[in-house]
């Protein structure tokens, strides 16, 4: 099985679950990781009271983002996002809404919170399944 573990993380929390979360699957999967990359990153100053972050959650806007849109080559897509403001962050908005043959794909949404709700993935889930994913929380990935 081919996975792949694709993220945004502006303070590293994201980034370290997403680090576990290859740790624990490449001993029974094909495992690649992707950090979602923003062609102007946010700046550093303030960043839980960014205006240019809560601008694009208000509006829905979505930044130019650097990474892979094709999910062909995977079995199974790990998207992994903080949790800005009850929303997911907008450059992983824009990494799903590029991507390409998703077709029925199963996907799982992961999240990093400072309250740590499991309802916090609900908002990524279902931009996934609008994508045409089929969530496969809960899954074990097999070999």
């Amino acid at each position: 099985m081919r996975i792949l573990i694709a993220y945004y993380s502006k303070t590293g929390n994201t980034a370290k679950i997403s680090d576990v979360i290859k740790e624990d699957l490449e001993a029974t999967c094909e495992v690649d990781l992707l950090k979602i990359e923003m062609v102007r990153e946010y700046s550093d100053l303030m960043p839980h009271v960014n205006p240019r972050i809560i601008f694009d959650i208000i509006l829905s806007r979505k930044p130019r983002i650097r990474a892979m849109e094709d999910m062909n080559a995977y079995d199974l897509i790990c998207v992994g996002t903080p949790n800005w403001y009850g929303r997911t962050a907008p450059p992983v908005d824009a990494f799903i809404g590029g991507m390409i043959n998703v077709g029925g794909k199963k996907a799982i949404a992961f999240v990093s919170s400072g309250l740590g709700k499991e309802s916090d993935a609900d908002d990524l889930r279902i931009r996934l399944e609008e994508k045409g994913f089929k969530s496969a929380e809960g899954a074990e990935p097999h070999s």
